[in-house]
């Protein structure tokens, strides 16, 4: 894990408003704690994955964004700020969604507000689909 760019990511996040959310990309940049994102999972698929998933949704032309949203900004020393959900706004269909992800083993995919997301994401982002871990 490259400490200077998490610490620079916890003190960019801790400017933020909850829920704090940050560009998909800038969450993996100098991330390799698997504790970060899906951390709950029986086998992880490991960063690698988690990255490649995430990140190549971003080449979709149904896809306009991607995020995460940190669940716990500083979970520790040596640890990166950790979320369970990440947020695609876009038109992807739910449907393509989940088997786009289905390698990450999300507990839930569907519409962000029901989920997870209120009101002040979609009025500021768009509408979005939700990516949830347990």
């Amino acid at each position: 894990m490259n400490e200077a760019k998490c610490r620079a990511l916890k003190q960019e996040l801790a400017s933020q408003p909850k829920p704090q959310i940050v560009p998909i990309e800038r969450f993996f940049d100098g991330n390799d704690d698997e504790g970060s994102i899906g951390c709950n999972l029986p086998e992880h698929p490991g960063m690698d994955v988690f990255r490649d998933v995430l990140t190549g949704l971003r080449r979709r032309p149904d896809v306009q964004s991607v995020y995460a949203q940190i669940s716990e900004l500083d979970p520790g020393d040596g640890c990166w700020p950790f979320t369970d959900t990440v947020l695609v706004t876009g038109s992807i269909p739910v449907e393509v969604l989940q088997m786009a992800v289905g390698l990450l083993q999300p507990d839930a995919v569907g519409d962000a507000e029901e989920l997870i997301v209120g009101a002040d994401f979609a009025r500021q982002h768009g509408p979005a689909l939700a990516i949830w871990w347990d």
